[in-house]
């Protein structure tokens, strides 16, 4: 639009607001009574017949634009979802980072498991070389690994103890408390005789959750793949056959009462 046009438009709008607020309220109003309005005006004052009949026809559409803007019953229903979603978010947001974290503990205490079964075979290996091996691989936990290295000169069963307290993971526990057996009671071999069993059940646990996960993420794909078609399917074809058949029901409701 041109400076001229665009000026022009914006006239035209406040003139068109002037009758629209002064006529906005009335519920019977009509397009004839909404040119009487306009012939009877000083701002239309010398305009032909077409000109009052066609801004008419725009103001009468604009107030029944306005009179039929109201809250609907589904406008309030998608706002308490979209609040309730809102107010659940970083609650949802916690439980999938506690689930992801989780994973990651998994796969850390077996990466730990690995490192462990390859350094027991070693003749020399204490446990101060295995936790430093740890501590070196660590990354979730790292911290606590980190702070036993460093406590562990003024008491390994303390450092040890202290380092079990930290932990809530009960597999990263037992190999803690493993440890612990293996400072002054037992060698490293036996203290981790077990460790291969019990690496190859939490990995075939890991092996069952894995494809538990897989099956999820399929039957997910699967729904968003077929939901535009089912959406098409209900939108275009049985939605429309229930308007249809609702308004002929109705229709002929009326006429029925009519008749009566």
């Amino acid at each position: 639009m041109t400076e001229s046009e665009e000026a022009k438009a914006v006239l035209l709008t406040e003139q068109d607001n002037i009758f629209i607020e002064e006529h906005v309220k009335e519920t019977d109003l009509t397009i004839e009574k909404m040119q009487d309005y306009l012939s009877h005006s000083e701002l239309y004052e010398g305009e032909s017949q077409d000109v009052i009949e066609e801004d008419a026809t725009r103001i009468f559409e604009k107030i029944t634009t306005i009179q039929k803007a109201y809250f609907r019953w589904y406008e309030l229903l998608a706002s308490c979802i979209i609040a309730y979603i809102g107010y659940r978010g970083p609650n949802i947001l916690l439980v999938f980072q506690k689930k992801m974290r989780q994973l990651e503990m998994e796969n850390e205490v077996m990466q730990f498991q690995t490192i462990i079964l390859m350094l027991m075979k070693i003749e020399r290996v204490n446990v101060e070389m295995i936790l430093e091996w740890l501590e070196r691989y660590s990354n979730i936990f790292r911290d606590p690994i980190s702070k036993c290295v460093n406590n562990y000169e003024s008491g390994p069963w303390e450092a040890l103890e202290e380092l079990k307290n930290e932990l809530a993971f009960p597999q990263m526990i037992r190999i803690v408390e493993s440890l612990q057996a293996a400072v002054e009671q037992i060698p490293i071999r036996e203290a981790f005789d077990e460790l291969d069993t019990e690496r190859s059940y939490y990995q075939e646990k890991r092996k069952e959750s894995n494809e538990i996960l897989i099956s999820r993420k399929s039957m997910i794909g699967k729904v968003l793949g077929f939901a535009p078609m089912v959406v098409l399917f209900v939108g275009y074809l049985i939605l429309p056959l229930c308007v249809i058949g609702m308004t002929s029901m109705t229709s002929a409701f009326e006429s029925m009462s009519q008749m009566m």
